[in-house]
């Protein structure tokens, strides 16, 4: 295998790898090139979990002293933040889901789609449209699922509590 030598072939070939979740790989990267989403088919290459962004946010006030960058790194994987509708999405294997997330998550599998921002776009702009969090490494580094399971079951518990004080 080759490695991958500039940032700039490492974002080219993650962002192939992102496209070819789709039928018609071409349709993402004209999304990309005329506007900041690309619309992305979800189960085969790679499923999401849909992460509330109170949980994530319970969860990072519960790291002291993280951040909830620091938390979702933590994932070892690519997350989107879609500010407008408060939500995160944690890019995780194409496998069936588990048992419920319980209601601050959702496993998003086949038959589902997913705008994602364009490669570099890793930051808010004030425009509340969806960035990176955390930024994909590689082609086909996803996000450790016990990793995630374990962040929303310490996030759901922390929630719970402070919803019986």
């Amino acid at each position: 295998m080759c490695a991958i030598s500039t940032d700039a072939e490492r974002e080219a070939a993650v962002a192939a790898w992102l496209a070819d979740s789709l039928n018609r790989p071409g349709d993402a990267r004209q999304q990309w090139a005329g506007g900041h989403l690309a619309v992305l088919a979800l189960g085969r290459r790679f499923s999401a979990v849909r992460l509330a962004d109170e949980l994530v946010y319970t969860v990072a006030a519960d790291a002291d002293p993280a951040t909830a960058s620091t938390v979702l790194r933590s994932l070892r994987g690519p997350v989107i933040h879609d500010p407008r509708n408060r939500r995160f999405y944690a890019l995780v294997p194409s496998s069936p889901p588990g048992p419920s997330l319980g209601r601050y998550a959702t496993h998003l599998g086949l038959g589902h789609y997913i705008g994602v921002p364009r490669i570099g776009d890793n930051e808010p702009d004030g425009t509340r449209a969806s960035y990176w969090a955390v930024p994909p490494t590689a082609p086909g580094a996803l996000c450790d699922p016990i990793r995630l399971n374990a962040m929303i079951e310490a996030g759901t518990a922390a929630l719970d509590s402070q919803a019986e004080a």
